[in-house]
């Protein structure tokens, strides 16, 4: 009978370690599920920035975690970049790309609390438009967008252009430029 008793403890040990054993190469089923989405258009310029934001499924943002960037042109040439979210969940990547088409991925790997999660997005990197410069032909020295008309009247609260006529206490006076006054 001691010897069945014996048995029984034992293999009641044994279960209560397989159990154990078991939990322990579980998963963590209690991580919150994430999302990742795109904040910029898929339409860039180039030198344009691309947004990205991390959050929990509840819309929460998620600061301080990796996400990486996989950036693909049409021959499949990939190049691999990694960015960090800030406070509202948000990562910045400066695009070094030139006009294309390209397939954007992002990852994120997950940690401790939350699970990983990916996007895929395509973009279009249109070609920056410089603007020509030009030349101005006003005599001003200081700017070729001063207007010698415009004066900023810290009495008025406001710039007063030339011919405006203001209503003063003394009569209606009309601005003739850089801040000179004439009866009107």
């Amino acid at each position: 009978m001691e010897k069945n008793k014996i048995i029984i403890l034992a293999l009641i040990v044994i279960i209560a370690a397989l159990l154990v054993g078991i939990f322990a190469m579980m998963p963590n089923t209690n991580k919150e599920d994430t999302k990742l989405t795109f904040k910029s258009n898929d339409t860039l310029t180039e030198g344009d920035s691309l947004q990205i934001m991390l959050t929990d499924v509840n819309g929460t943002a998620i600061a301080n975690q990796t996400v990486n960037v996989t950036i693909a042109d049409k021959n499949d040439s990939s190049d691999y970049h990694s960015v960090v979210t800030n406070e509202k969940g948000i990562g910045t990547l400066k695009l070094d790309k030139s006009a294309g088409e390209y397939k954007v991925t992002i990852n994120y790997g997950g940690n401790d609390k939350y699970n990983g999660c990916n996007a895929t997005q395509k973009i279009t990197i249109k070609e920056e438009v410089k603007q020509a410069q030009t030349t101005s032909s006003s005599s001003s020295s200081t700017s070729s967008n001063y207007d010698s008309g415009a004066y900023y009247s810290p009495q008025w609260g406001r710039t007063l252009y030339a011919g405006e006529v203001l209503d003063t206490p003394g009569g209606p006076m009309r601005h003739t430029g850089n801040g000179n006054f004439e009866p009107a």
